[in-house]
């Protein structure tokens, strides 16, 4: 890419933002601090120094249109993030520790190796359309995503080398947040990644990747493994009552 195309591509992007309104947001999650609007945000973002991590901890982003901007692995712990659309944004390496990224836009977000432990994700929109194409999903390798609690549609997400321990991807206290629920992990990469613990009870995780994935003590029960690839895995300790693994590989158990 040419300097002027990427002079272009930085013009574009930091026109929609500074350009965009907040919409409103619901009850306010997380994060007790000030409401900040897209122009100080993008300030922060263009004023942080080469290496240095922007510092948005405990504030409230809820709502804003933040697509396309590179976070240079800011400190977003503790944030209201709740509605903010984050569409083709980088948070590689992002401090999100505590979020709120409820009903947030992650079509295409880059989260690869950022910290989400104890982070809420519910109901966020991960696919651009009805289409539900697996290239709109949001990254997650190498995430730490400790305790996070995630409802969504994710058949086909990345979650290599993650660490989902004590991970909730089942329904919880939905209420009226609307949005697809956990209806499936399907064809969803948890290669070499830790979910100790981690609860994915009911749901279908057939033809999903688990090789040398850590599934110890985790709540499988009623869980569908069919076709799934468990070469590897490590499934000491986890419950798996009712758990179907029709057609897997690599299953040293029987449930």
């Amino acid at each position: 890419m040419t300097r002027a195309a990427r002079g272009s591509r930085l013009d574009r992007r930091t026109f929609v933002a500074l350009l965009a309104v907040s919409v409103p947001g619901a009850a306010a999650f997380g994060g007790g601090g000030p409401k900040l609007g897209v122009r100080d945000v993008v300030k922060m973002l263009m004023d942080a120094e080469a290496g240095q991590r922007p510092g948005f901890a405990g504030q409230d982003l809820s709502g804003l249109n933040l697509a396309e901007l590179d976070f240079k692995a800011a400190d977003l712990s503790r944030c209201n993030l709740f509605g903010a659309d984050f569409t083709d944004s980088n948070l590689e390496g992002a401090d999100l520790t505590g979020a709120v990224l409820d009903r947030c836009t992650l079509v295409r977000t880059r989260l690869s190796h950022a910290t989400l432990q104890d982070a809420s994700m519910r109901r966020p929109s991960v696919f651009s359309d009805m289409r539900f194409d697996a290239r709109d999903l949001p990254v997650f390798r190498n995430a730490n995503m400790a305790r996070v609690r995630l409802t969504a549609r994710l058949d086909g997400a990345n979650f290599r080398s993650a660490n989902l321990s004590g991970a909730n991807f089942t329904l919880w206290e939905e209420r009226d947040l609307g949005g697809a629920p956990t209806t499936g992990l399907i064809r969803c990469d948890f290669t070499d990644a830790i979910m100790a613990g981690a609860n994915v009870r009911g749901l279908s995780l057939a033809s999903s990747v688990f090789r040398n994935a850590d599934l110890s003590h985790a709540d499988l029960r009623d869980t569908d493994f069919s076709g799934a690839d468990l070469t590897g895995a490590t499934l000491s300790g986890a419950m798996l009552e009712g758990a179907r693994f029709d057609g897997a590989i690599g299953v040293a158990v029987t449930p």
